[in-house]
């Protein structure tokens, strides 16, 4: 059964089949504590704790060590431990493998230092700007430095204390005049190792974390 695939601290995407928006809740495992159940962080939204509806069904994608399992899953309870919610969510069928490249994006402010990547070339001329959104498979940024679609980059982005150094293409280029950066660009990560891609998903999942357990104490 592909549930023994799961392990502590596996990352899970919950989606609402029923929901046109086709929503994204990013979570994560915190217990397998029993056969056919998972103890899972409950979701963040704008930095705030989502309730999912106690028994209507969600999709769970769920990133394991062996690769994508989606499973249908149901919300039986929640528990509140220090300033974390939980809830358990019971899996109500066996799973199927999932090929797939796209990653939950999280909106963001981070300085970015790039470079374009010419053929057989070394980078050259640093440029800077501000990543508007953040994700396992690429960034959305803004800058005033003009560079072409289709054109490789290298980027250096500080997550918190990791400084990772990964190799992104640019799938799409806007035009801002009047803004104070003049051009906003969609890059999709195309040299970027398993760690690396790991380490920005964890860094999303910990800043959601930070933000909701912040607005609990207050």
């Amino acid at each position: 059964m592909l549930y023994n695939f799961i392990g502590i601290g596996d990352r899970i995407e919950i989606t609402d089949p029923g929901d046109p928006s086709g929503k994204i809740y990013i979570s994560q495992v915190e217990d397998t504590p029993d056969d056919g159940e998972l103890l899972v962080h409950a979701p963040i939204s704008y930095g705030q704790y989502v309730r999912l509806n106690l028994t209507e069904k969600y999709s769970l994608l769920i990133f394991t060590d062996h690769g994508m399992v989606r499973f249908d899953s149901e919300i039986i309870s929640y528990a509140k431990e220090n300033a974390f919610l939980f809830m358990r969510a019971r899996l109500l069928s066996g799973g199927e493998r999932v090929q797939r490249r796209e990653f939950f994006r999280y909106p963001c402010l981070l300085p970015i230092k790039f470079a374009r990547l010419p053929e057989g070339g070394s980078p050259k001329a640093v440029s800077e700007g501000i990543i508007k959104d953040l994700g396992g498979g690429g960034i959305r940024f803004v800058s005033n430095e003009a560079v072409d679609e289709d054109v490789r980059i290298k980027c250096i982005m500080m997550l918190g204390d990791d400084c990772l150094a990964v190799v992104g293409t640019v799938l799409g280029k806007q035009f801002f005049p009047k803004s104070s950066y003049k051009y906003q660009y969609r890059i999709q990560f195309t040299g970027i190792n398993k760690l690396d891609q790991e380490k920005v998903v964890q860094y999303i999942f910990n800043e959601q974390r930070k933000k909701a357990v912040g607005l609990a104490v207050r």
